[in-house]
């Protein structure tokens, strides 16, 4: 594997964007919010929208783009920054690439003048949550079930942009 490299993506990046999110949802279904198959369907004019609100980090391995992360400001979080969409090759996993695509999202909010980062995670998952500890990011309290499986719980973790 070469250095990876983190960088973001623009509106022109949409496909990048749409082959990550569509990997992601075909790897992990149960932690990711959308439906492949939904998303398949959506049109550039969509995927270019989502690509332009906020951020999205993507990880480099060469020309290959292997892993991702959003960041945007929901209207229903009092102004935090969401961290959402993490998700990282299977094959390029264990190298510290979701702590650095983690820590973009934490940069761009700091940029845009945000004090604080916050995300959902599912309970039990264990990997995500140690990432995100590691990072600084602490649970709220706040949870809720997760939309297409009540048989799961997610809860919030945040952090301030300059914790660490």
């Amino acid at each position: 594997m070469s250095p990876v490299v983190i960088g973001r993506l623009s509106g022109e990046d949409w496909r990048t964007w749409r082959r990550l999110r569509l990997a992601a949802l075909a790897d992990a279904p149960g932690v990711f919010h959308g439906d492949l198959e939904e998303e398949r369907a959506y049109d550039e004019a969509r995927w270019r929208a989502w690509t332009e609100d906020g951020v999205n980090a993507v990880a480099y391995d060469g020309h290959a783009p292997v892993g991702v992360a959003a960041g945007r400001v929901p209207a229903d979080r009092a102004g935090a920054v969401e961290l959402f969409g993490m998700w990282v090759r299977p094959r390029a996993r264990g190298g510290r690439i979701a702590e650095r695509l983690a820590l973009e999202v934490v940069a761009w909010a700091r940029e845009t003048g945000r004090s604080r980062v916050e995300l959902w995670v599912i309970s039990g998952n264990d990997s995500a949550e140690r990432v995100y500890r590691r990072l600084g990011f602490r649970d709220t309290g706040e949870y809720e079930l997760h939309p297409r499986d009540p048989g799961l719980r997610k809860y919030v973790m945040a952090r301030g942009v300059g914790e660490g």
